[in-house]
């Protein structure tokens, strides 16, 4: 028995140095960073101020280390200008496996629809190439209609859609107004320099039953002509998933038969 006993030992010792050994041989120079998506569009409809910090998320293949390591990066312009925006971050944390890119954009003039900016991630001392169709990000900042940032999208799914579209957003602020694009669940999300605005889950669950309300009491009255999404319709599979990653449907639906049902 005692034999045995040692026997199991040895060979629980010799798996747990075999992991550890495999573990290792990821190195610190075989680090690589890729963007979460590639577009990235912010609509900046309702926002007071003259600039508007844009974030776009990344995420790092490899081990963290106890130091801070640099994001090199490539931009293109020729849509915008360079006096239109400013790189305020691109780092790794020590520590942190992701991290944003911060740009701060410049409020745009009323009679200006959009800036665009393509950002490529370039191989450095810290990082080497990463996921290749993920190495260049499309920045888009507009006064148009757009998807709001992630921590606003989130409750959207939650509570309102998994998909998204223009024409559901318009409904949305005809009913709640450019607000609607600022407003969270947890307070802890809320910063003097993101601009949200926070609001309890029962203003959620209200608002979940208003948004329904309304979709359905149009499309009775008018039963040939239905709230329809608009063609930038795209369905999520969970709310982390980045814009222009969605499944496109071949025949867009409805609004009503997206909205959520709690």
């Amino acid at each position: 028995m005692r034999r045995l006993l040692l026997l199991t030992v040895a060979v629980l010792i010799a798996c747990l140095s075999c992991n550890k050994s495999e573990i290792q041989t990821f190195r610190v120079e075989d680090c690589s960073v890729s963007f979460n998506g590639i577009e990235n569009s912010f609509s900046l409809r309702g926002w007071v101020g003259e600039y508007k910090d844009l974030h776009i998320p990344v995420r790092m293949l490899g081990i963290p280390v106890d130091y801070d390591r640099e994001i090199t990066l490539d931009i293109k312009d020729s849509i915008s200008t360079a006096a239109d925006y400013q790189v305020l971050s691109s780092v790794v944390k020590a520590g942190e496996m992701k991290a944003d890119i911060v740009v701060r954009a410049k409020t745009l003039e009323d009679n200006v629809e959009q800036k665009v900016i393509v950002m490529t991630i370039v191989p450095n001392d810290y990082f080497r190439t990463g996921v290749p169709a993920l190495q260049k990000a499309i920045v888009k900042w507009t006064n148009s209609y757009a998807r709001p940032v992630p921590d606003v999208w989130k409750n959207w799914y939650l509570y309102i859609s998994t998909g998204y579209s223009k024409n559901l957003h318009k409904i949305l602020v005809a009913e709640y107004g450019d607000e609607i694009d600022f407003c969270v669940r947890r307070i802890s999300e809320v910063t003097p320099e993101n601009g949200l605005i926070y609001k309890d889950p029962t203003w959620w669950s209200a608002l979940n039953k208003r948004v329904r309300e309304i979709v359905r009491d149009h499309d009775l009255t008018h039963p040939d002509d239905p709230y329809m999404h608009s063609e930038d319709y795209e369905d999520y599979p969970n709310s982390s998933t980045p814009v222009g990653q969605g499944k496109k449907p071949e025949v867009i639906p409805t609004i009503y038969s997206t909205l959520v049902s709690l």
